[in-house]
Order: C-alpha cells, then sequence, then structure tokens
C-alpha cells in the first residue's frame, strides 16, 4: 500500500488453476483468467491468438487480452525492458463464460498451451451481450454481516470502432458517468486481441485502416453507485459489448497520503 501514492487498490477471491487442480467450483458464469509469455507460441501462431479462437469456437461470451509491462509467473519476474524482445512480458487473456464452458475448455487450454500454464477463474454475471439486457448487477448491500463494506466491478468489453451518437463507446461511457457523478472514477484499457459478443477474434493488423482493438472499460464503487452506473452505461450499449458484474470484497482508495477502505475481505452470499 505504502508504494501506491494515489489510486484505487482492490483484492478479489479467485480459484487458482494448475495441471493438478480439481475442476473449478462456480457453476454460474465464470470470469476465466490466462496467463502466458507475450511470444509464446503454439502451432506457429501466438499463443494469446490460439486460446482466444478456441474460446471463440466453445462459446465464450467474449475475451480480451492485455498486454502487461511488468509482473511474475512461477516465482520468476518477468518484465520489459527498453532494448530487448521483450518475450516473456506477460500477457493476460480474461474470458467470459458459464461454469460448464470453463469446466470443459481447461482441459484443452491444459494440451494447447503445454508448459505448466496458470489459469484463474471468478464467479462473474453476465449482464449484456451484444447490446441485448439479460440480468442487472446483483442487489448487494452496502455491508456484511461483520460490518465490512462490499464494493462492486463493471468490466465493459467494446471495440474502438462501436460508436453512440458519434463518439466512441467507451468515452461516451467516462465522460457521461463524469458528468453525472454517478461514479467516482473509470478506467479504460486497450487491449490487443479478443472478441465479445459475435465477433470473430480481432485486434490491431499491419494494413487496416483505423484501429480496430477491443476495449475495456472497468468501473469499481459501492453497490448503489453501481447501479446507477449501470442505468447510463446500459443505455450507451444499446447495439455493442458485453458486460460484467462481480462482487469486490475489498477496495482501498489512496489519494495524497490519506487512504479509505481496508484489505479485510467481506463475505456475502448473493
Amino acid at each position: 500500500m505504502n508504494l501506491v501514492p494515489r489510486g484505487l487498490i482492490t483484492l478479489e477471491r479467485a480459484q487458482l488453476i494448475r495441471r493438478e487442480s480439481p475442476a473449478p467450483t462456480v457453476t454460474d458464469t465464470c470470469k476465466l483468467t490466462v496467463y502466458v509469455g507475450r511470444h509464446h507460441r503454439v502451432g506457429g501462431v501466438p499463443a494469446y491468438r490460439a486460446v482466444c479462437d478456441l474460446l471463440h469456437r466453445r462459446g465464450f461470451a467474449g475475451a480480451t487480452v492485455f498486454l502487461g509491462v511488468d509482473g511474475t509467473a512461477h516465482g520468476r519476474r518477468r518484465r520489459a525492458a527498453f532494448f530487448s524482445r521483450n518475450t516473456e512480458v506477460p500477457l493476460t487473456i480474461i474470458g467470459l463464460g458459464t461454469g460448464a464452458q470453463v469446466n470443459a475448455v481447461l482441459g484443452e487450454l491444459t494440451e494447447l498451451l503445454e508448459n505448466n500454464p496458470l489459469f484463474t477463474v471468478e464467479r462473474a454475471q453476465l449482464c449484456k451481450q451484444g447490446g441485448q439486457l439479460l440480468t442487472r448487477p446483483a442487489e448487494l448491500p452496502d455491508t456484511d454481516a461483520q460490518g465490512l463494506p462490499l464494493w462492486q466491478k463493471l468490466m465493459v468489453h467494446t471495440s474502438e470502432t462501436a460508436h453512440h451518437d458519434g463518439s466512441p463507446v467507451h468515452r461516451a461511457i467516462v465522460r457521461t458517468l463524469m458528468q453525472t457523478g454517478a461514479a467516482r472514477g473509470a478506467t479504460v484499457l486497450r487491449a490487443v486481441w479478443g472478441f465479445s459478443g459475435g465477433d470473430k477474434p480481432h485486434g490491431d493488423r499491419l494494413f487496416q485502416f483505423g484501429r480496430q482493438v477491443p476495449v475495456t472499460t472497468i468501473v469499481v464503487d459501492t453497490p448503489e453507485r453501481i447501479a446507477g452506473a449501470f442505468e447510463i452505461i446500459d443505455e450507451l450499449t444499446g447495439e455493442h459489448g458485453v458486460i460484467s458484474a462481480e462482487m469486490v470484497p475489498s477496495a482501498t482508495i489512496v489519494d495524497a497520503g490519506h487512504r479509505f477502505g481496508g484489505t479485510d475481505l467481506a463475505r456475502f452470499s448473493y
């Protein structure tokens, strides 16, 4: 915490899956995260593309690939350097699917990636897909039975080419949330590859007009604020995007030496 002068730090529960691990216990919608190296290849193609292709074939609602700059895997640090090919820089692939889809694909992923791959599985809600409302974020209390605060997170997966009233959807979301005060912050991450809804996996290519990469907008706030923010985001994503919601059991806000929140994990079953 002392290394972060300003920002938002969250702690979330996830099940770490290795080759010898038992099947995940989540039965509803899951967020599956796959960790690979930047230049890890499978059958002559980048591993992240092979993983996205597999998740797309297995009917996942979406998958997004993020390129890291620093991280650890199997106890070894992997970070980018200026004069380097950065072959081991970490990539994370976040996929959304049902518990049955995740359990079914883990064996295929283990065979595909071979060298002791790392996965995590977390519970999530699939709220929207392809602009269609499936469900709203779960209504959570402000605190759990022990008085620990509960938080929620929205992840909005769109494409940089998706627009609302002439503006990219992710910009419209951030602008509207800021103007209305519906959320205290939002973060937009530009991915390198992925898909959402019925779209085929895509990303930047050498010869193309404009950027066509997936974009993810993340909002973390109290359950009350998330409920209000979702209504705004729902209106702005009438035609595009995949939206998921998760309970966040711990969040700490740090600003100019002041700290709000803590690292104790709240518990609530919904």
